[in-house]
């Protein structure tokens, strides 16, 4: 399978040409294809070779501009409840959202997030999408949507030599500046447990928000009053740790729990208190 990995040691980020682009996205839809095994299939269901009567997901569309959407149709019996089924079969951390709609004919939609079956590192996004509509007494029509969003993974090494400095914030807010700085410098073994937490995190797949807030920063410099060399900055949404080292910028997923409350835990008790709250929102397979 197509990989593309790059580490550097204060900052991963590399031009991807046009032929690796379409070999990145190739070995993407390779691979939600192959996830069509792995996924929670009710028992009684059959493939059909094209829809009876095509169906449009009221959930599921992530607005991701390089997602790849892999669509697979089935003839279910109508005893099953499609919905109800997969709520049974995906952790409850991963559920999306489901939706109706009565645009041609009633239907129904449920997204789960299939993070904790998408174990590739390649993986920025997973999700899985079960939309039915009941066509007779007997039958109902059944489309499968897996959606994955395929990129370049990043090693980002967090530096072991200068000073490096966590800041959270008492305060948090979507409609106003992040507010009630805290700053803790880490030790030496601290920034080790960092540094290992932030070289396993997934690419970011990006997203649009319309508010968004300060979680927190990191900073590197080489004495306590110098400049920063090496920064990082965590948002609520999309959830992004942006590092930026020597006018270059990598985007990384900061919603992987292990990580974020690996950072929580660097804060003194009844501090940084609106960075904690906000910490509590993540990704339990990411």
């Amino acid at each position: 399978m197509f990989s593309v990995v790059t580490a550097i040691t204060l900052i991963s980020i590399a031009p991807v040409g046009a032929a690796a682009t379409t070999s990145i996205q190739t070995a993407g839809r390779s691979y939600a294809v192959a996830l069509f095994s792995k996924i929670p299939m009710p028992s009684g269901v059959t493939q059909l070779n094209a829809p009876m009567k095509p169906l449009h997901p009221v959930t599921g569309s992530p607005g991701y501009s390089n997602v790849i959407d892999v669509t697979r149709y089935y003839s279910a019996p109508s005893s099953i409840d499609i919905n109800g089924f997969a709520e049974a079969h995906f952790p409850k951390s991963e559920w999306q959202g489901t939706g109706a709609s009565f645009d041609g004919g009633y239907h129904t939609s449920g997204s789960f997030s299939a993070r904790s079956l998408c174990t590739d590192r390649h993986a920025a996004y997973c999700d899985v999408t079960y939309s039915a509509e009941v066509l007779t007494k007997s039958q109902q029509e059944l489309r499968i949507d897996v959606a994955v969003v395929w990129a370049p993974i990043h090693v980002v090494l967090l530096p072991t030599s200068g000073v490096v400095t966590l800041t959270g914030y008492d305060k948090i807010s979507p409609m106003n500046a992040s507010s009630g700085p805290v700053k803790v410098g880490l030790r030496a073994n601290q920034v080790k447990k960092l540094r290992n937490a932030i070289a396993l995190l997934r690419s970011s797949p990006g997203g649009l928000c319309m508010e968004d807030s300060a979680l927190f920063n990191i900073s590197v410099t080489s004495t306590v009053t110098g400049k920063a060399f090496w920064s990082a900055s965590a948002d609520e949404c999309p959830g992004q740790l942006i590092v930026n080292a020597h006018g270059r910028q990598v985007a990384l997923n900061a919603r992987s729990c292990p990580f974020e409350k690996l950072v929580g835990t660097f804060f003194p008790p009844h501090s940084a208190t609106g960075t904690k709250v906000g910490l509590k929102v993540c990704d339990s397979s990411g």
